[in-house]
């Protein structure tokens, strides 16, 4: 399964869950602009989506990296 195969099955998952799900650009500090998924308020990258379509991250651990990341960012 491709990545893009991958996410697209993640995506399907969280949606089937009754999350809201939707793509999100956001921009970083050198101008690049990266595709992240919102998910109800909080933001996964495509990998991390790819980890929950694999079972290897559950909602919850998503959250969670959620949280350790803002934190990270407002250090």
């Amino acid at each position: 399964m491709t990545p893009e195969e991958k996410v697209s099955k993640g995506v399907a998952m969280l949606r089937a869950q009754h999350h809201q799900v939707s793509p999100y650009f956001r921009e970083k500090e050198n101008g690049f602009v990266g595709r992240w998924w919102k998910i109800d308020e909080y933001l996964a990258t495509g990998e991390e989506i790819e980890h929950l379509a694999d079972g290897v991250y559950s909602f919850a651990e998503l959250q969670e990296l959620y949280v350790k990341r803002r934190a990270d960012e407002a250090q």
